[in-house]
């Protein structure tokens, strides 16, 4: 067979071979396929609320062991959005509060408690509610160590802001508790503000209704 014609017939079997290959791919692109995808949801939390919460108030001697306040503890408004059911626990950053005048001067942190009043949808009222407020009945002594004041009851308190919206009420402890008093008058300076940070930490509830 002439050269010629080898290559003719050469080339002539590669264009077949192309043809055939695109009408496959063609027919192929033309048949539906069902695709399966496994999508896996992570669970939405978030935390309202000023980065940087301060507890800070003012005293003055009026007389011996007679304290007047000069500034109280301005309350903390926040909110949760969540997928999920969450806790929240309360705990001072420093163990101690801090003179403004002078650091050297020192309270307890146990020395200001709170409360946490419930403005949302989601129920606080007890065990079987949304919401399991540990601060419901009773105030509650700020402390170094995470507190656990707001969990989900057996209902879910999963939620918007509009569903779980609260405001956090500081309150000195010493007020109408003589006690109290001289267990911290040594403590009090003439005129000093004190102040100390706070955290409010949100988790996810792991456990989900199981209180």
């Amino acid at each position: 067979m002439p050269t010629q014609k080898l290559k003719y017939n050469i080339r002539l079997g590669v264009i077949i071979i192309l043809v055939t290959l695109m009408i496959k791919s063609l027919t192929a692109q033309e048949s539906p396929r069902e695709v399966f995808m496994t999508v896996a949801l992570q669970p939405m939390i978030q935390l309202n609320v000023n980065p940087d919460v301060v507890v800070e108030f003012g005293l003055l001697e009026v007389n011996e062991d007679l304290y007047h306040v000069t500034k109280k503890p301005e309350d903390v408004m926040f909110s949760v959005e969540s997928t999920t059911n969450w806790n929240l626990s309360v705990s001072s950053v420093q163990p101690y509060f801090t003179g403004e005048k002078n650091p050297e001067h020192k309270i307890p942190v146990e020395f200001v408690g709170y409360t946490i009043e419930d403005l949302g949808t989601n129920w606080d009222n007890g065990s079987y509610s949304n919401i399991k407020n540990m601060s419901k009945d009773t105030v509650l002594e700020l402390s170094p160590e995470h507190t656990e004041v707001l969990t989900n009851g057996r209902r879910n308190n999963m939620g918007d802001a509009d569903m779980n919206s609260f405001i956090l009420h500081w309150k000195l402890l010493f007020e109408n508790n003589a006690l109290r008093m001289r267990n911290y008058s040594q403590y009090f300076l003439t005129d000093e503000r004190f102040k100390v940070n706070v955290q409010l930490t949100l988790s996810e509830t792991l456990c989900g209704t199981c209180n």
